[in-house]
């Protein structure tokens, strides 16, 4: 029996097993085999379609000076969207993950502000203009008396993921393969007040389904200018 007072007693746990092994690959591989890595610069966020199918922007946030501390990414977007319902829709991107910074899980950051679990799962979404179903996460959260959906995502230039553990994965794979780690969390957030649950779900669903590809686009399918890092 593993010894409990061992600093490395939570090894003996299979799910941080695996984390660890992950980590120490990234390290290995990532870090210690020389490459040179492409880093993109598409235009910024804030240049973002105002307009997304039957939804317009009505508001737009800044990043707090703390949150963006703790996150490190390259560029981020915060915007309220008003259609058949009202969405928030944040995008966090990260040029290289080179360096050790990774996009945030949701999972991590909304219970450290005091929102509760109520629910988690993982959609398959049928995106326009996508050859399969791409997996997102449907994470149903509380906080004194209010509940909100989350759907979540990570995404690259080719790849969709709602796993992070996956996703870092994905990510040594693609920069050992193409010498690129940029890469996105995307975040469509909305109101469920009990009532129109279903209905809320539908539009928030509606919404990534058309704003999917325009942000893609947006990131990743112009011409940009790039940087080779040693």
């Amino acid at each position: 029996m593993p010894d409990r007072n061992s600093p490395f007693h939570f090894l003996s746990y299979k799910p941080a097993l695996a984390v660890t092994a992950v980590l120490v690959a990234e390290i290995l591989l990532f870090y210690a085999v020389p490459t040179k890595e492409y880093v993109p610069s598409p235009p910024p966020l804030d240049v973002f379609a105002r307009s997304v199918g039957p939804w317009s922007m009505v508001a737009q946030f800044p990043l707090d000076a703390d949150s963006q501390r703790i996150l490190k990414a390259d560029d981020t977007l915060t915007r309220d969207y008003q259609g058949p319902s009202k969405v928030n829709f944040f995008v966090a991107f990260f040029k290289s993950q080179r360096a050790g910074v990774t996009p945030h899980s949701p999972k991590m950051c909304l219970p450290a502000n005091g929102w509760a679990e109520e629910s988690s799962s993982i959609l398959s979404v049928n995106v326009p203009g996508e050859a399969k179903p791409i997996p997102v996460n449907h994470y149903i959260v509380t906080r004194d008396g209010q509940r909100q959906l989350v759907l979540y995502w990570f995404q690259n230039w080719h790849r969709a993921t709602a796993d992070e553990y996956v996703s870092r994965a994905y990510m040594l794979y693609d920069s050992i393969r193409y010498r690129r780690s940029d890469e996105a969390l995307m975040r469509v957030v909305t109101d469920f007040d009990g009532r129109a649950d279903a209905a809320a779900e539908a539009h928030a669903i509606e919404f990534l389904k058309e704003v999917y590809q325009p942000i893609k686009q947006q990131i990743w399918s112009t011409p940009t200018n790039a940087a080779i890092l040693p």
